[in-house]
């Protein structure tokens, strides 16, 4: 088991350095309805976060688990779903609900971080 300090939450999400995944939106992301995440950025970071039976179902082939994702900016939390693809590769389904209300497009940046349980992001301006 992976020890997590209870440190991420503290963080103050309105500091841009305290978003320690940060990715450059593809027009997959933007288009697809689905966010794709880096295996690294799931398996060394959000997967030691998740209550045991989260990660034991994620961790599995094909997995998948619940997980809040809140929008700091909006102040909005959505119910999405983490997935293991057949290939390793996770993706956040359901991220179209963010994606088409906020009209996100590809080459936009966004910043994640786990806090309080859910998995926060927002869009950098500056990445």
């Amino acid at each position: 088991m992976n020890y997590v300090s209870r440190f991420d939450e503290l963080l103050d999400l309105n500091a841009l350095h305290n978003w320690p995944i940060k990715k450059q939106l593809a027009a997959e992301d933007v288009n697809s309805g689905r966010l794709i995440l880096s295996v690294h950025d799931v398996e060394s970071y959000i997967m030691p976060r998740l209550p045991a039976d989260k990660s034991d179902k994620l961790s599995r082939h094909c997995g998948r688990t619940a997980i809040d994702v809140y929008d700091v900016e909006k102040e909005h939390r959505y119910n999405m779903e983490l997935v293991r693809k057949k290939n390793g590769r996770y993706r956040l389904e359901d991220w179209d609900q963010v994606a088409l209300p906020r009209d996100i497009q590809a080459g936009e940046g966004i910043g994640m971080s786990w806090v309080n349980g859910m998995l926060c992001f927002r869009l950098l301006s500056d990445q």
